[in-house]
């Protein structure tokens, strides 16, 4: 007998309200199952059912038992987990299925995960065909750039094409925009900053929306034209990083659809900002060496020293993105119905008030399925009371990318103000509290932490605060001078060398892919380029920034005399 043949018996003998197919579970990350089972179930619902109404579930491509305790769980957990949230009787459910071994395997999960004193109906057939289908192994495969939303093969050829050929095609244009606390617009964190395509104290976000410089950007995507403003990104791939684009499409490819309703000047109607990034001011309480006024409001004293009296009379300390303080609050609040992904960077995110006040408007809201992704420099974890820790346990998916370069004191000599203690301290209770929430660190590679932060790497692993893989390497490319390739050749073959050494015990322990892939495209990225003569540019910087700080590098990072 087949599955359809098995189905139309049933519905002979019911009246069947939906048929779902399972099979799907397989082809999504693991944060996206939740979801999915959530809103399938949350449209097919009724207040209430006739005696004779059954809705069918179909599976025939097994479940995942051993993997119970993972962010997507087993199948049967989710289906079970997911009935009971949105308040569907069991009695109303058919399990349809050609596996033996599924009423066994939810015999042993039932009772621990409903109070339902009637379990799902589960219908095991023999199929008919002689090839059985084996559950493809699920796992995230961090490096695959296919969109993880949709099915690549179900998209049109140029679709196709657009999200997973193209060099130059990126998803932001359509669901996103980004801003500076200085206001400047871009398409995205990664944009060259010397290509704004708007400024919102001076205009809206909508007006910015579809402005001339959007709408060139759109049309250049489409035609297969680089884009100035996305060097970075093409530099990235040239050395085997996973870039800001081609994160875009794997993750906001799924609504690939838009881009067919782009007229032919690059207008696009529809204004749903899908993703947000709005870096809402420059509160900071750190001053990293890496950084500057434009991100963080700790540096002020600095760049006024270093830029001069002037400087100072023209320049206020805190800086907000809009028009008036609350401006892009109340403009992102009118998208949040169709938010998916919140990206809350800096400045440090965790002291803004505006961070909290999204929080608690999507908790008001039940939008629990929102993913938020986070980099912070984890140094405070409380705002008035009110405890991250807290929020993060209400929510599907979270990921927290700590930008934490180095250890102990060399920490707190590249991002000034950090004390290490009080990191770790973080770390410790955030496990405790929320253990269940991904967490990495995400360290800048620059030249000050390329000797040591494969260091820093195992020893936190040793001390069991994160898992070989939770590392993501992110280059620094700005300022130039802090570049990792400013190092002379003597110096990039020892790097080289400490690089692999730290690959070879890394990769069997990295399921994801991540962390070795951003260490060996980091060994690229330092031998493509000569950049040897920002030496003398790094050192002036280095000396001017020590003398205002009563600091020295050599003190703390003595391995750089090879610069010399």
């Amino acid at each position: 007998m087949t599955l359809q043949e098995k189905i139309k018996e049933l519905s002979a003998q019911y009246k069947i309200v939906a048929e779902v197919n399972l099979d799907a579970w397989h082809e999504m990350a693991d944060y996206q199952t939740k979801n999915w089972f959530r809103k399938i179930l949350t449209e097919i619902r009724k207040d209430a059912y006739e005696d004779n109404e059954r809705i069918i579930f179909t599976l025939t491509c097994g479940d995942m038992y051993n993997n119970i305790d993972s962010a997507g769980g087993s199948i049967l957990t989710q289906l079970q987990k997911r009935l009971n949230e949105v308040d569907i009787s069991n009695f109303f459910v058919i399990l349809l299925t050609n596996d033996s071994t599924v009423p066994v395997a939810y015999s042993q999960i039932k009772d621990s995960i409903s109070t339902d004193p009637v379990p799902i109906s589960i219908v095991v057939y023999e199929e008919t065909i002689t090839e059985k289908i084996i559950a493809p192994a699920k796992k995230t495969d961090y490096n695959s750039i296919d969109p993880i939303k949709i099915l690549v093969n179900t998209l049109e050829s140029k679709e196709q094409f657009l999200l997973t050929k193209s060099k130059t095609f990126c998803m932001y244009p359509w669901v996103h925009l980004h801003a500076y606390p200085t206001g400047n617009a871009y398409l995205c964190c990664m944009t060259d900053m010397e290509f704004p395509i708007g400024n919102l104290r001076n205009n809206t976000m909508k007006e910015i929306w579809n402005d001339r410089p959007m709408r060139e950007v759109r049309n250049a995507m489409l035609t297969e034209k680089s884009v100035d403003a996305c060097t970075r990104c093409y530099e990235q791939e040239a050395n085997g990083f996973m870039s800001g684009r081609l994160s875009a499409n794997k993750h906001h490819g799924h609504h690939i659809k838009k881009v067919a309703k782009t007229q032919q000047d690059g207008t696009v109607d529809d204004f749903e900002l899908t993703y947000w990034d709005i870096r809402f001011s420059n509160l900071c309480n750190l001053s990293c060496r890496s950084c500057g006024h434009i991100f963080s409001s700790s540096w002020y004293q600095d760049q006024a020293k270093l830029a001069g009296p002037e400087w100072k009379q023209t320049h206020k300390v805190l800086n907000y993105a809009g028009r008036f303080e609350t401006d892009a609050w109340e403009q992102l609040v009118e998208h949040i119905d169709h938010v998916e992904q919140i990206y809350f960077a800096g400045g440090e995110p965790l002291l803004m008030d505006e961070h909290y006040r999204i929080l608690d408007e999507l908790v008001r809201r039940k939008k629990f399925d929102v993913r938020l992704v986070y980099n912070t420099n984890f140094t405070h974890t409380e705002l008035k009371d009110r405890s991250v820790f807290e929020y993060w346990k209400l929510f599907d998916s979270v990921s927290i990318g700590a930008s934490l370069d180095d250890q102990h004191a060399r920490a707190e000599y590249i991002r000034k103000g950090t004390d290490w203690a009080v990191v770790e301290k973080n770390r410790r209770e955030m496990m405790a509290i929320c253990p269940k929430v991904d967490f990495y660190i995400s360290p800048t590679l620059s030249i000050m932490n390329a000797w040591s932060m494969m260091d820093f790497h195992r020893d936190w692993v040793d001390k069991g605060l994160i898992k070989p893989q939770d590392i993501n390497v992110n280059i620094l490319q700005d300022p130039p001078y802090y570049r990792i390739d400013i190092a002379p050749a003597e110096y990039k073959q020892k790097l080289a060398a400490k690089f692999r050494n730290h690959i070879q015990w890394l990769q069997e322990q990295d399921p994801l892919g991540r962390a070795t892939v951003g260490f060996k495209s980091a060994v690229n990225f330092m031998m493509a380029t000569d950049n040897t003569h920002l030496i003398d540019t790094f050192w002036r910087k280095t000396h001017e920034l020590d003398s205002i700080r009563k600091e020295n590098i050599m003190d703390v990072i003595p391995e750089l005399a090879a610069l010399k």
